[in-house]
Formats: structure tokens, C-alpha cells, sequence
């Protein structure tokens, strides 16, 4: 009996955990604020005790947990809403460095050593300031740069050269399993895939992913059934 009520606990525990997730989005770690981050660990931490909760105390924690996520949840959504209320609940971009000049007061509001703002450069292909025009300290943590202009890539439209548009590959095949929706969806049949799969001389069943573009290009990853040692290690 105390099993089969810890297994429940927990089903529940984790079913209330998914809701809030799904109510709150899903945004990326790195997208976070601190303030989200340490309301993830929060729910996370009342979400376990919940899974092994009895009597009362279960209850106390279930409602912890829908205060606390229903409060995430308001607090995702009203800066939504109104600037004023995105400035103050997820504060605002940081200009950190300018057309050759280090605005050191906004490293200071952003208790930021200069020594990780280098590294963060550095980590983005810049081991040279003088190749960055504009660096801003993004609300989230994150560092956005805009290069100087000579030492960023160039563009087709910098060389004057007319590229046609690419479109996005859908996956026609996953783990030896063919995906017919997407083969349809990418404007494709059976019998055209099973001439692409003849002319490769591969069966869907020894196919681990294949790919497919707009234009038919058929791109395909057979299982190797071989271990590939790491050649950084």
C-alpha cells in the first residue's frame, strides 16, 4: 500500500511539474533570468518533497507548488504586457563597449569582470577588441556582438552575387523508421523515395536518418554498428 501511494505521489508530482512547464514556455537555459533560475530550482525542490508527501503534508506542498508555479507563470507573462513592467522584472540591455571605448559603470551595475567580458570574446571568435565595434550585455547574461565592419564575413549581397533561397530539410527517415507525414509534407511519395533509396542501393531498415530538401536531394546516414573513438580526448 505504501508503494502503490509513493508511486501515485509522484505520478501527480510530475504531472504538475509538466503543467507548469508548459504553462510558463519554453525558453532555453541561457535565456533565463536569475530571478527564473532560481524559481526553477525552487519548483523543483517542492515538486520532490510533493513526490513523497503523505497526509497533510502532501497538500501543503501541492499548493506550494501551484502558488509558486501559477506565480512563474504571471510573472513569464506580464512583462509581455507592459515595457515598464519587461524593464523592471527583466531588466534592460548594457551597452559594455563602443566604437573603441569601455563603458567600465555599466560593468559595475552588471557585476561583470572584464576578464570574463574578454572571455566571452574570446569564445565568440574575438581575441582582438579592436575588431568589435559594439558589445551589449543582454538582460539574459548573454553577450551580443557586432563586429567591425572589415573583419565581418562577407554576404552574397556584399559581392553582388544573386543566391537562390534555401528551405528547410525535413527528416524522412529516423531510426529505420520511415516518417510518411513529413515525406508528404515535403511534397514527395512512396514510390519516389523508393527510387531514391534503389539508386543508393539502402533499405529504410539500415537507415539511421535521412534527410530531405524542397529541391529532392535525398541525404542518407546508414548505421555503421561501429564505435568512433573521440579524437580530442
Amino acid at each position: 500500500m505504501f508503494v502503490i501511494q509513493t508511486a501515485l505521489t509522484a505520478l501527480l508530482a510530475l504531472a504538475v511539474l509538466f503543467a507548469i512547464t508548459k504553462a510558463i514556455g519554453h525558453r532555453q537555459l541561457a535565456q533565463l533570468s536569475t530571478f527564473d533560475y532560481i524559481n526553477g530550482i525552487t519548483i523543483g525542490s517542492i515538486g520532490a518533497e510533493l513526490a513523497i508527501a503523505e497526509g497533510q503534508e502532501f497538500w501543503k506542498w501541492l499548493i506550494a507548488l501551484l502558488v509558486f508555479g501559477i506565480a512563474t507563470w504571471i510573472l513569464a507573462v506580464l512583462p509581455n504586457r507592459s515595457l515598464r513592467l519587461r524593464r523592471f522584472l527583466n531588466g534592460r540591455a548594457s551597452v559594455l563597449l563602443d566604437n573603441g571605448r569601455v563603458y567600465d559603470k555599466n560593468f559595475k551595475r552588471a557585476h561583470m569582470d572584464i576578464h570574463e567580458f574578454l572571455m566571452e570574446c574570446r569564445k565568440q571568435g574575438y581575441f582582438d577588441l579592436n575588431q568589435i565595434q559594439t558589445a551589449v550585455l543582454e538582460a539574459n547574461g548573454s553577450i551580443s556582438i557586432l563586429p567591425v565592419s572589415r573583419y565581418r564575413p562577407a554576404t552574397p549581397e556584399d559581392l553582388a552575387l544573386a543566391v537562390s533561397q534555401e528551405t528547410a530539410c525535413g527528416n524522412i527517415i529516423l531510426d529505420g523508421v520511415l516518417m510518411e507525414h513529413n515525406l508528404k509534407n515535403m511534397g514527395f511519395d512512396r514510390a519516389w523515395l523508393d527510387k531514391q533509396l534503389a539508386r543508393q542501393h539502402v533499405r529504410i531498415t539500415d537507415i539511421f536518418l535521412a534527410i530531405c530538401s524542397a529541391d529532392g536531394s535525398l541525404t542518407v546516414f546508414s548505421y555503421t554498428h561501429k564505435d568512433h573513438r573521440d579524437i580530442w580526448e
